[in-house]
This record gives structure tokens, C-alpha cells and sequence, in this order.
């Protein structure tokens, strides 16, 4: 990895579709200029909301001053974190088949441009939802896949603090190659700060994050245990009418496997999300146990075919979370505050009604 603080990104690189857009960052595909289509990349550029070019003025676009300096300190903060992970991942991870590997840095007045392996498979929950065979043994192929990334980021004292299934890329077409990615809240201390990790996903919000205790490779593992709940469920655990009442069971470790498809799932698989949902994070597996279990393994993951409600169930709680995604992404890009309990709730919910998606439509149509 070299950074490259004279030459511009367009001289090696033809900048080409739009492939994601966060609150601070936007995703684009990139082709080499000197290898052509064969060398296709994903430039992740992270924005500066602090640079000013010289001689320049600041532009005042009617935000509140104190606003604008938090979006200021809070890109800056996660455009030089991800940087550090991104060159930590270089030196102690990569090449690995489930991290991301990262080829180049960029640095420029629109801000850092990462180059980065290019993963055409698509998010881990789209393939599963139209993958033609789906079992236990599949969930077990992907659990192993993460667990294995993981395992490689925990040895290089390298905590996630924000996996999820969006974060989780498949590398092709086929299911073999399945890369952890997006660094920007994660960590390269033994302990990390769990207010930066509440910037995650709250489904996959680990007690300790939430309690504001200490943060460590443990709380990965419980958010691998929320995702294979999902896996062999359709289903997130911790469910409630409102955020709060949903941290307080996630605090508590209350979820169950009442709901009847959990009776054609595995008692292996069912102790080993028992084990990785303990509250006390001690008690949960590391990524080196998970990928010595038998359930992980294959050797007693069921490989007759889900229940078609789980994969119907999945495919709703997907759209779901897309839906949720584009709209925060929406908010945090167009730079609006959530004002009103109305969006605040409508984005914080699981079941969006027909009114409700009227009202996020129109928002969208506003901005």
C-alpha cells in the first residue's frame, strides 16, 4: 500500500458507477487505466467536511455552527480511523479470502480515496434470500467464512465493532468467497471506546457496547450470534415496539426460540447461538472455538432444505433493513436533522406500515 499525495486518482484510475453511498463516504467502481477491464476496483472515498482549500471561504449553507463542527469531528475522526484499521489489515492481515484487502491510498482535496478489491457477489442476506438450496449446512459454509475473517482481525487486535450483514461481501457469484469489510468503526486496541460503537447497527449492538463497558473481540462474536439467528430464523432476537424496550432485552440477553421453526433447527446450532448471545462476554466463543464447533464444521448442520417460511421471513426482514439503510444514509448525506418523533420512530422500526412508507417516500421527494 502506497499514499499518493501529489498524484490525483484520475491519473490511474477511470472513475465509473456509483456502487453505495454512506453518510461520510461514497463507493465507486473503479478501472485501471493501465491494465483496462481486468483490473476493476471499489474506491471508497471518505470526505472531509474540515478542508479548506487555501484562499478559500467557508460556505455557510444555513446548518447550525455547532451541528456542522460535530459532522466536521465525526468524519474526520472515522476518515482517520478507517485509514489506520485499513493499514494495520495490510500488515497483519491480508492477503486473507474474508477481509478485504486494500491496494491503494489515495489523498486530495475531495478527500481519501481507498482502492479497494472489488467484490461483485453482493451483500450476504441478498444472495442467501435467491441462492436455489438453502440449509443449515449453507448458514454453517457463511458462519465459518466471517468466523474465519474474524479470526484473522482478533489475532491482529483488530475489533469490527460494527458487523452486519451489509458489511459481509460476497467476492463472486458463487458462494465461496465471502469478504468482511467497511473499517470505519472498527478498532486497533485491545479495548475500544463503546461510544464510537454505538454507531453500528443496535440489532448487532453487543450489552457491553450498550452499557458502555469495555468493547473488545467479544462483542464481535455476539454480533455473529444475531446474525446467525437471522440465518436460521428470518428473524432478529431482539425485537420491540420501541429502541428502548429493545435495548433493555439485548442488556438482559432475552430471546428465545419459541417461534415454531425453530423446531426443524439443529440443537447444536441452537446451543452454539445460546453460547454466543451470553450477556457476560467471557462466556462466549472465540472466533478460534466457533471454527473448531461441530455445527460450524458441517459436521451437524442439517442439510435438508429450510422450512419456506424462514427464507419468506428473510427475504422481509432484508428488504426491511434496505429500506432502513437508504433512509438513514438519505438523512446523514443530506445533512437533515431527524426533528420530528414520527421519522425517528419510522426509522428505528422493523414494521414499516403503508402510511409510514408514504411519509418516508415523501420525505425522500423533499430532500
Amino acid at each position: 500500500m502506497s499514499r499518493h499525495d501529489r498524484r490525483r486518482l484520475s491519473d490511474d484510475y477511470e472513475i465509473a458507477d456509483v456502487l453505495g453511498r454512506g453518510g461520510f463516504s461514497v463507493v465507486r467502481k473503479g478501472i485501471s487505466k493501465s491494465t483496462g477491464e481486468m483490473s476493476q476496483v471499489a474506491i471508497k472515498t471518505l470526505r472531509r467536511f474540515g478542508y479548506m482549500a487555501p484562499g478559500s471561504k467557508r460556505k455557510n449553507d444555513g446548518l447550525d455552527s455547532i451541528t456542522t463542527w460535530k459532522q466536521v469531528s465525526i468524519s474526520d475522526a472515522l476518515l482517520t480511523n478507517e485509514i489506520l484499521v485499513m493499514r494495520r489489515i495490510v500488515e497483519k492481515v491480508s492477503p486473507h479470502n474474508n477481509v478485504l484487502n486494500l491496494y491503494d491510498v489515495y489523498d486530495d482535496s475531495d478527500g481519501v480515496h481507498l482502492v479497494l478489491e472489488l467484490c461483485h457477489g453482493g451483500e450476504l442476506f441478498d444472495r442467501i434470500v435467491t441462492h436455489d438450496r438453502y440449509s443449515e449446512f449453507e448458514a454453517a459454509v457463511v458462519i465459518r467464512q466471517i468466523a474465519s475473517g474474524l479470526e484473522a482481525l482478533h489475532k491482529a487486535n483488530i475489533i469490527h465493532r460494527d458487523l452486519k450483514p451489509e458489511n459481509c461481501l460476497f467476492l463472486d457469484r458463487t458462494m465461496s468467497h465471502l469478504k468482511i469489510m467497511d473499517f470505519g468503526l472498527s478498532s486497533v486496541e485491545d479495548h475500544s471506546d463503546p461510544i464510537v460503537a454505538l454507531f453500528g447497527s443496535i440489532d448487532y449492538v453487543s450489552p457491553e457496547a450498550l452499557s458502555r463497558h469495555q468493547v473488545s473481540a467479544a462483542s464481535d462474536m455476539w454480533s455473529l450470534g444475531v446474525i446467525l439467528y437471522i440465518l436460521l430464523s428470518g428473524c432478529p432476537p431482539f425485537t420491540a415496539a420501541t429502541n428502548r424496550e429493545k435495548q433493555q432485552r439485548i442488556l438482559n440477553g432475552d430471546f428465545n426460540f419459541e417461534d415454531p421453526t425453530w423446531k426443524t433447527i439443529s440443537l447444536s446450532a441452537k446451543d452454539l447461538i445460546s453460547r454466543l448471545l451470553s450477556v457476560e462476554p467471557y462466556k462466549r466463543p472465540t472466533a478460534t472455538d466457533l471454527l473448531k464447533h461441530p455445527w460450524v464444521i458441517g459436521d451437524s448442520a442439517r442439510q435438508d432444505l429450510m422450512v419456506p417460511e424462514v427464507v419468506t421471513k428473510l427475504q422481509k426482514f432484508n428488504a426491511r433493513r434496505k429500506l432502513r439503510a437508504a433512509a438513514i444514509a438519505s438523512v446523514l448525506s443530506s445533512k437533515v436533522a431527524l426533528r420530528t418523533k414520527k421519522l425517528k420512530s419510522l426509522l428505528g422500526s422493523h414494521d414499516l406500515t403503508p402510511e409510514e412508507l408514504e411519509n418516508l417516500r415523501l420525505h425522500f421527494k423533499r430532500m
